[in-house]
């Protein structure tokens, strides 16, 4: 699947300078081939790109005072592998010891806490593919999807007293009962075609017989339909934009849609 995709932010930077940190490029690696890409600032500033090690690839940008907009555009072809039908559990202690942090408790996704409930719930299911696909189907059907019902200090326990949130949240509470069950599994924030409203996605990455796999509790978009930007224990890693300094935020506009096979072979 090849994707086109793109975010606009607006800024009204009120301090001397302020400084910028986004999230917003599209990840590269064996899952996603970045076919071309664009980032224009307005003004035009410096700029420095950096790539961590879970691939997450970060610009920043140190502006003047006065409006600022970031316009970013890429087209990534989507080279996801096909979900194993049949996955036997992983041995915890013979994991890598980057994927074993993925099945501690984090800030966001107090796993502990979901212990009880996600062995009385899920326990006895063995294969592992199945047991993440029936926490996703389970965290959609007892969430209610409500825009404003929580913030940015909500956690995965908070959700489950709600019982609403957005993506986010039904990501954040996936993740803790994955992790519940010894199963290692991370956040990921991304560009989702199909998304209705559009806007930034979040869906979750599980370690499944040596590799990671994506899924996605609250909208099921497909993983060939989803573009990574972001990967990060839980959305504290995995922050689109990080300001220092004062700024007024404006308007974002996010866009994903499919390329014609025909368009992309143009």
């Amino acid at each position: 699947m090849i994707l086109s995709v793109g975010c606009t932010f607006a800024y009204q930077v009120v301090a001397p300078t302020a400084n910028f940190t986004f999230n917003i490029l599209a990840n590269t690696g064996p899952q996603q081939k970045l076919l071309n890409e664009s980032v224009v600032c307005v003004p035009e500033v410096p700029a420095e790109r950096i790539s961590t090690s879970k691939g997450n690839r970060v610009f920043r940008v140190e502006v003047p005072a006065g409006p600022f907009e970031l316009r970013y555009a890429a087209t990534v072809e989507v080279l996801r592998a096909p979900l194993p039908p049949d996955m036997k559990s992983d041995n915890p202690g013979r994991l890598p010891l980057a994927v074993l942090t993925y099945t501690l408790p984090s800030r966001y996704c107090e796993s502990d806490r979901f212990a009880p409930l996600a062995w009385e719930l899920f326990g006895k299911i063995d294969n592992r593919t199945e047991q993440v696909r029936e926490i996703c189907r389970w965290v959609d059907a007892n969430l209610t999807y409500a825009p404003g019902a929580t913030d940015s200090r909500t956690s995965a326990w908070d959700v489950w007293q709600l019982r609403k949130g957005v993506c986010r949240d039904y990501t954040h509470l996936a993740i803790a009962l994955c992790r519940a069950l010894s199963i290692p599994a991370r956040y990921v924030g991304g560009y989702a075609a199909g998304l209705e409203p559009m806007d930034f996605h979040a869906c979750l990455e599980v370690y499944l017989g040596g590799q990671w796999y994506l899924f996605d509790p609250s909208d099921s978009i497909p993983p060939e339909n989803i573009v990574i930007i972001a990967r990060g224990r839980d959305a504290a890693n995995a922050a689109l934009t990080t300001i220092f300094g004062r700024v007024n935020a404006g308007s974002v506009k996010v866009t994903c849609a499919a390329v014609p096979v025909s368009a992309a072979v143009a």
